[in-house]
């Protein structure tokens, strides 16, 4: 095993870029596909795509009945590019956008730090990126973030390099990075990175009015081009397009409620000020478990000795210290905790807000880890043993269930309706499983079987690339032969094909679309081409209405006296909206 340890080790060093990228396709090109659409999220953005290409909306498309999608478009200009070029918006082309800005994130981790520091640095801070939780997770989704993701970070790498050329000169890479982050996300993609290298080019020693002049000089084109599809948008919808973009931006930075905004949905998402420090360890999951053990095993008492009797006589020496402190781990050291304090203020929180920080904060990791094999290197070996059996279960278990039914086995003790509905499912893919599922298993097997003798090496590095093979491995278990099955256990592809056989509901599909009092069924529309009509606004004489059933004696109750809803039929209650999908014929009275 050693041996196969060292091979993979020299290969990664040798050839660094060709490897990383290889690694970075294949944990994710192979997989956007695998799936149907099971959350609210990924179809809502798709659907805008949709409208682009069959309404073309291109400014300012609809996506559910008359809901305008308000974020800037440009990853959803992506996904119509795509779309075009491949023949339709399907799961695949949808979340390409997000599979590339992982690896195009990963591929400028490896050269920007192989250039300014050393390979391994540089190829264990791409592959930790590549294989921790919360990226991987978003890279094969059809979500804004992790585009945004990559453009930021894009931005902060060159805002960086312009300052190693003493800023001189015209980073027009850089600015466009900067507008094509604002054009995914907002103002927020220019004001928050270009801030953050202001700060650094103060702490670098440049003159408050140069660094002023020169963020401008970056930050204005970047918010100059979102500027223009502002205008264009606000000529589409107006006074109503301007309220949203103020609730979004700086409503939601203010924690202004949901009434006093005026929109008519909820800005969600709450969370404590301190939120985004667990957020991030988890998010980094399973590379942070090292500095999470070197907590319990660091020898405090010693470290506190030798600082803290001259703490305050060295405060002074502190600070230059900060000042004089290695270029690319101050930056690092700024982008990550101004990141986390810009985002801890407002009272709505994602942890996919802070993923731009990534590469910085797996470049910081890199210096973590360094140390720890110098000092503690049985900590990997702890994290060896970890990823292993995490390994080994997951074959044990999907052997098993080759041969045991597990919806069987544990309908005794599980009571939960959704519960037994999860068993269930993964327990018929165990029993009939698929090419790829049989492939992906020999593929775990083997990687387990060759790199658990692992444990035995004596090289921590050596050890280092043994975890990050058997993460790449259970990765590839998790998206071959696991995820699909969840997902299109709870995906509405099936009942949209059902409905549409049945029902026409291209010309006479309605919905309610008012999100403080409904839920919007995103999946069900995409899936059934973006045609559901606005109940409220239409009041059609007869038709069919689509909603939960947990709504539906509301919509009655709401509409008594002027309307009959006559169910014609409903859906099992395991979808995105947790609830049971009810058609039902309408009758005006």
């Amino acid at each position: 095993m050693n041996s196969i340890a060292n091979a993979l080790k020299i290969t990664l060093l040798e050839k660094p870029v060709l490897s990383v990228l290889l690694i970075a396709m294949m944990l994710t090109l192979p997989w956007i596909g695998l799936g149907d659409f099971y959350t609210k999220g990924e179809p809502r953005e798709a659907t805008e795509a949709l409208s682009m290409l069959n309404d073309g909306n291109w400014i300012l498309p609809m996506d559910y009945a008359d809901e305008i999608g308000y974020k800037p478009p440009l990853m959803h200009w992506m996904i119509a590019g795509i779309s075009f070029l491949s023949g339709s918006v399907s799961e695949w082309s949808s979340r390409l956008p997000s599979a590339l800005g992982l690896i195009g994130m990963a591929m400028l981790t490896l050269v920007f730090l192989k250039k300014r520091k050393n390979v391994q640095t540089a190829v264990i801070a791409a592959l930790m990126l590549l294989t921790c939780f919360e990226l991987h997770r978003y890279s094969l989704e059809c979500r804004v973030d992790m585009t945004l993701a990559f453009f930021m970070s894009a931005s902060l790498f060159g805002l960086f390099k312009w300052e190693e050329k003493g800023l001189k000169g015209y980073p027009f890479l850089t600015v466009l990075c900067l507008g094509c982050a604002c054009m995914v996300k907002g103002p927020i993609g220019a004001v928050l990175p270009v801030g953050i290298a202001a700060l650094y080019y103060l702490l670098r020693g440049y003159p408050f009015w140069k660094v002023l002049l020169k963020s401008f000089l970056v930050a204005f084109p970047a918010l100059l081009i979102l500027g223009v599809w502002y205008v264009l948008a606000y000529q589409i919808k107006g006074d109503s397009f301007l309220t949203v973009v103020f609730a979004e931006n700086i409503g939601r930075f203010l924690g202004m409620k949901d009434q006093a905004l005026g929109i008519q949905y909820t800005l969600g998402h709450q969370g404590p000020f301190w939120y985004y420090i667990p957020a991030l360890l988890l998010g980094l999951l399973p590379w942070t478990l090292i500095p999470i053990m070197l907590l319990f095993v660091f020898k405090y008492k010693e470290w506190w000795k030798t600082r803290f009797s001259s703490f305050w006589n060295r405060f002074p020496s502190f600070w230059k210290r900060i000042e004089s402190m290695d270029k690319l781990t101050l930056f690092s050291v700024l982008v990550v905790v101004l990141f986390l304090l810009f985002y801890s203020i407002p009272s709505s929180k994602r942890s996919v807000y802070i993923m731009p920080v990534y590469p910085f904060a797996a470049y910081l990791l890199t210096k973590v880890y360094f140390w720890a094999e110098n000092h503690i290197p049985k900590l990997f070996k702890i994290l060896y043993r970890f990823t292993v059996v995490v390994a080994s279960l997951l074959l044990l278990l999907s052997a098993v269930g080759l041969f045991v039914d597990f919806s069987l086995l544990t309908a005794p003790w599980v009571h939960d309706a959704k519960t037994m509905y999860d068993v269930a499912l993964f327990a018929n893919a165990f029993q009939s499983p698929s090419l790829i599922s049989v492939f992906v298993w020999f593929l775990l097997l083997l990687v387990t079987v060759f790199f658990t003798y692992g444990i035995r090496s004596k090289n921590a590095r050596t050890t280092i690339f043994g975890i990050f093979t058997v993460c790449i491995g259970i990765q590839v278990f998790l998206e071959g032969a696991i995820f699909p099955v969840y997902k299109n256990g709870y995906s509405l592809k099936p009942l949209a094909e059902t409905l549409e056989k049945r029902y026409d509901l291209v010309n006479q599909g309605y919905v309610m679309n008012q999100l403080m009092e409904y839920r919007n069924i995103y999946g069900l529309n995409f899936y059934l081409g973006n045609h559901f009509k606005n109940f409220d606004v239409q009041r059609p004489a007869s038709g069919f209405l689509v909603t939960g059933e947990k709504t539906l004696e509301k919509v009655r109750k709401n509409y008594s006296g002027q309307y009959v809803f006559n169910e014609l039929e409903r859906s099992n209650p395991f979808n995105e909206l947790n609830d049971e999908i009810v058609v039902c014929q309408i009758f005006k009275l």
